[in-house]
């Protein structure tokens, strides 16, 4: 009887077969490590004997009874491995070993100790590392523990690894790309940029003399700043990449390049933009120029595949000649962009650079040039013009005009300067500066005390194309707590409003933001009432010329007096403008017009006077 108990005892204790000891547990390597077991346990036995299995394996095993103390332990010994009880609860009701793991992290290893099958569903669930039921062998719970510790260890091991190669690569590839950029290598496409290109295409020119002919093609992809914001910035630089690798196929294996009977022909691709690409032909004739329009029209006619998406592309190309337009390769890349810009602004899809128009391109070159200093040395100014209730003579609204005042060349008229920064591009950068100015403005005024009015910006056509005038709207609206109603977008009838489906996207994008939407010119173009059916529009701009002409041709009055009819069945504001006597306020009284601007009131003034006279 005596011996029977023994046994049950030596079974209970000791795992039945083996005490302890080097010859009968497996051991950690002994490499210096300090390795930590965390035992979370009320079961006497287990807390007898399980830190002495696991001492032969190379454990230092920190013994605990109660849940709240396997919290504390854990956060002060950081253990490598945890044998928790799969019944203890944490003081949220939470189990224990969840706990643990939102303490200590996802990856260290958690074996359970389960006395019934609802332990081990909670263990299950809990997603242990491993899974022990009673009654405990703790020399087999002991060779589990060395296993899962090696494994863990591995795992660790693996990430290391793994950080220190993506280290490397990054550093690599950084280095790569400093490597290139100072090379002049744009890093996402692999071709040739900015000082680069130019570089390379003066030396072609150089070589072949001015008796050969060299065409620079820039190809304009349109719309791209949609497609940027539609499928993320990554995807959008992998379909860039992609287009590049199709536009060099485009020169290299479509016998556009090689001989002819002009001699050996040479191509040059770049990338000259975010969106824009060069191609610059040497010794080429005019059949390889259009092979390589109608390899372009082919490559953009087959989808992009990026992530499962297809992606269509369009582009506006643009061509200019030397030596028939120009001197040099620089002033050839200018007349070629110039002419994609123009093919885009009408809408078609390329367009030649005409030397018609030489004159005004070398004034074009002029005005750029001193633009481009304009903006970086801050002589761009906004000048404002009230807008009053035509009935209280309260000023409601103020127009935002642009103004440039040149240190030498005095005043410049914006009929001069804003359409050559529609052709080289830069209304972009000056219409992002009106957006934003505007605010500013507004927000100093009501800072100032100014009782809220609205302001008028005028937005041109290739803003509205570009893409991202509603994140520039948007942007600036925020950064300055301006109410979206006090900002009104003004959209000339004349050149600006169409029914191209991109530019009826943005407007509605930019009502969205909650701006008003103003019909500026209003009855100068030639579908003025389909504007009002199919766009969001709020207020209407009557041209002055109707204002003028109604005091001399019962035809302008009666035009114009319908058109303040219509608008008011739509509920939109209406705004007369060019109103420069009282004669013409009061017959704009008749015709109910609620507002009206115009020189009987005043002309632009610079924000200082117009708070002084206004304010």
């Amino acid at each position: 009887m005596r011996e029977a108990i023994r046994k049950v005892i030596s079974l209970d204790f000791g795992a039945g077969y083996a005490q302890p000891g080097d010859d009968t547990v497996e051991a950690l390597p002994a490499d210096g490590k300090a390795r930590i077991a965390l035992l979370a346990t009320s079961d006497k036995l287990s807390q007898h004997w399980a830190p002495r299995w696991l001492k032969y394996a190379g454990l230092e095993v920190m013994v605990v009874d109660t849940p709240e103390k396997a919290l504390a332990e854990a956060s002060v010994s950081r253990p490598n491995l945890m044998i928790v009880d799969a019944a203890f609860q944490s003081e949220e009701s939470c189990l224990l070993i969840n706990s643990l793991r939102r303490v200590h992290g996802e990856h260290v290893p958690m074996i359970a100790l389960c006395s019934n099958v609802n332990d081990i569903a909670r263990a299950t669930d809990a997603a242990a590392t491993d899974i022990v039921r009673r009654p405990f062998d703790w020399q087999i719970i002991t060779h589990r523990v060395v296993q899962a510790v090696k494994a863990h260890e591995a795992h660790k091991d693996l990430v290391f690894a793994r950080e220190r190669f993506d280290h490397l690569r990054d550093a690599t590839t950084a280095a790569e790309r400093d490597r290139q950029r100072a090379a002049g290598i744009d890093t996402l496409t692999g071709l040739p940029k900015g000082e680069r290109f130019r570089r390379l295409s003066n030396n072609a020119i150089s070589a072949l003399g001015s008796e050969a002919q060299t065409a620079m093609i820039v190809v304009g992809l349109d719309r791209f700043r949609t497609i940027n914001e539609s499928i993320g910035f990554e995807n959008a630089s992998r379909v860039l990449a992609k287009f590049a690798d199709r536009l060099k196929s485009c020169i290299s294996e479509r016998d556009i390049i090689g001989n002819s009977a002009n001699g050996t022909v040479t191509a040059i691709a770049a990338r000259v933009g975010g969106a824009r690409f060069a191609v610059q032909i040497s010794n080429g004739s005019d059949d390889q120029v259009e092979r390589f329009n109608e390899a372009i029209a082919e490559e953009l006619s087959q989808p992009f595949e990026v992530d499962g998406q297809s992606i269509y592309l369009t582009a506006t190309l643009g061509a200019a000649m030397y030596p028939h337009h120009c001197d040099s390769a620089d002033e050839l890349l200018h007349y070629a962009e110039t002419a994609m810009l123009e093919a885009s602004q009408a809408g078609i899809g390329k367009h030649v650079h005409d030397p018609l128009r030489q004159t005004i391109g070398d004034d074009t070159l002029k005005i750029d040039s001193m633009l481009r200093e304009a903006l970086r040395e801050e002589q761009l100014e906004l000048h404002y013009q009230p807008i009053t209730d035509t009935g209280t003579g309260e000023v409601v609204a103020a127009e935002a005009l642009l103004r440039w005042d040149h240190p030498t060349e005095g005043q410049i008229s914006p009929g001069r300067f804003v359409p050559v920064a529609e052709k080289t591009g830069l209304m972009r950068e000056i219409g992002d500066f009106v957006i934003d100015e505007a605010c500013s403005q507004l927000r100093d005024w009501l800072d100032q005390g100014m009782a809220p009015i609205r302001i008028a910006v005028n937005l041109s056509l290739c803003q509205l194309l570009r893409g991202d005038v509603v994140k520039v709207t948007a942007h600036a609206l925020a950064r300055y707590a301006i109410d979206p109603s006090l900002l009104e977008i003004e959209l000339s009838e004349r050149g600006v409003l169409n029914k191209r489906p991109e530019v009826v996207n943005e407007i509605r994008r930019l009502k969205d933001l909650g701006v008003r939407i103003s019909i500026d010119d209003f009855g100068t173009g030639q579908a003025a009432i389909a504007y009002l059916k199919d766009l969001p529009i709020d207020v209407i701009k009557i041209d002055r010329s109707y204002v003028s002409g109604a005091e001399r041709s019962d035809r302008d009055e009666a035009i114009a007096s319908g058109m303040v009819a219509l608008a008011q069945r739509l509920d939109a504001t209406v705004i007369a403008e060019g109103v420069e006597t009282e004669d013409q306020l009061e017959m704009l009284k008749t015709w109910g017009s609620q507002e009206c601007q115009g020189f009987l009131f005043s002309h632009a003034l610079p924000e200082d006077e117009f708070l002084k006279k206004f304010g």
